[in-house]
């Protein structure tokens, strides 16, 4: 079985490609998908892996390391509808903020990668992540879900604590906010088992979704992971054998939350205060 890691935000210059490999090989991953917001990390990464491993691999899916683990070409978006996504295996170099999230969606499918609506439930421009989304782009969202059914898949997201986030609900209501629900990882696990008993296939997909602002937080990926019998030689193969086995329900998903000072440390505190890091989020 293979253990796949779809979401880290790897502060490359931080951390090196060889810190993230030891990562992999410390926490038993053999696949992992690095991603920037609104950025294209992959032209990046296969400059610093060759400069490591000369021998790697690459093609437009990814890079094949000479150890045999493999590193995916991947990009997350904010969206026109301020929704997030990511796109695995390909990377749409084009997006914007302002790009709407089909146009993403069905570039990211011609170009035969894996999608994944990112902590779908969060309200990334109001509350910038603190809130949850409205009621009418919740609409939206079982919209999308079901005319992308079985192209699409749903994040549940290991840095969505949800004693966290209910703190965060009562001290936004006591200022004004109308926020009803905390548990966002909840909600998405419930829209997939709607959806699917409605014939809809949108699968959920655990990830950490973590950001390594140094080197010792890259220990801390694969916390949330998915294990499938993935097969292939390539990356672009590689990339295939995971979104047909996700779709066929041929993987376990690993859920765990990071300890809630990981998650100070590395996401909450620099959100609150941006003008004291180099990048507020990745």
């Amino acid at each position: 079985m293979t253990n796949i890691e779809l979401q880290v935000h790897p502060f490359l210059g931080k951390n090196t490609i060889t810190d993230v490999v030891q990562a992999m090989d410390n926490q038993g991953l053999d696949i992992l998908a690095m991603e920037s917001l609104n950025d294209s990390l992959f032209p990046f990464i296969v400059e610093e892996a060759k400069k490591a491993y000369p021998t790697a691999v690459t093609d437009k899916s990814g890079i094949i390391l000479p150890n045999g683990k493999y590193l995916l070409n991947a990009r997350e978006y904010n969206t026109r509808e301020n929704l997030h996504i990511l796109t695995i295996g390909y990377s749409m170099d084009s997006a914007s903020p302002n790009t709407e999230i089909r146009r993403i969606i069905d570039e990211g499918l011609s170009n035969e990668a894996l999608i994944l609506l990112d902590h779908p439930f969060i309200d990334n421009g109001k509350t910038k992540t603190a809130g949850h989304i409205s009621d009418e782009l919740t609409l939206e969202l079982e919209k999308i879900c079901k005319e992308y059914s079985g192209q699409v898949t749903l994040e549940w997201n290991s840095y969505c604590i949800p004693w966290m986030r209910q703190v965060l609900k009562y001290g936004l209501n006591a200022v004004g906010f109308n926020i009803k629900y905390h548990d966002v990882n909840k909600r998405v696990e419930k829209l997939s088992n709607s959806l699917k008993k409605q014939g809809y296939n949108v699968p959920l997909i655990a990830d950490t979704d973590l950001h390594a602002r140094t080197k010792r937080y890259l220990q801390y990926m694969g916390t949330s992971r998915i294990i499938s019998p993935v097969e292939g030689q390539t990356p672009s193969e590689i990339v295939d054998s995971i979104r047909r086995n996700i779709f066929a329900g041929n993987y376990e998903n690993v859920k765990k939350y990071v300890s809630s000072f990981h998650l100070l440390a590395t996401f909450c505190v620099p959100i609150m205060l941006p003008n004291h890091f180099e990048k507020s989020r990745a």
